[in-house]
């Protein structure tokens, strides 16, 4: 796919950008990606309030959730894990639940039970 851009590309140079602004010299601005490519297709399916913030904590959550590698979910934020995981992740409101019934066991002495069943793939 790579390939098939770099020949279809206006600038040849194997050191060109990916994602060029309009004048080719420089990468394209993340406000302006965000302005007149990305916000223009959610506010179709009404999500026209998702920034790049919404963006990030929802890959970090469904990558936690789908328990991919924290450091390879951080780098593809561009992130430290501890950000990563204090910043944008958020948990579950099952998983909520199973913890504060872990401990509500632990505490009144009762043999701990996970309540999570896992999805049938």
């Amino acid at each position: 796919m790579l390939c098939e851009w770099m020949h279809s590309a206006a600038e040849s140079d194997p050191n060109a950008w990916i994602f060029a602004s309009e004048a080719g010299g420089t990468p394209v601005g993340r406000d302006n990606l965000l302005r007149r490519n990305i916000r223009p297709r959610l506010e179709k399916v009404g999500l026209g309030w998702v920034d790049f913030k919404v963006m990030r904590r929802t890959n970090a959550s469904l990558g936690k959730s789908a328990k991919v590698d924290p450091k390879a979910s951080a780098d593809q934020r561009g992130h430290g894990i501890g950000v990563s995981l204090d910043v944008y992740t958020e948990t579950s409101i099952e998983r909520k639940t199973e913890a504060a019934q872990q401990l509500e066991d632990s505490v009144r002495g009762r043999k701990v039970v996970l309540i999570r069943q896992e999805k049938a793939s």
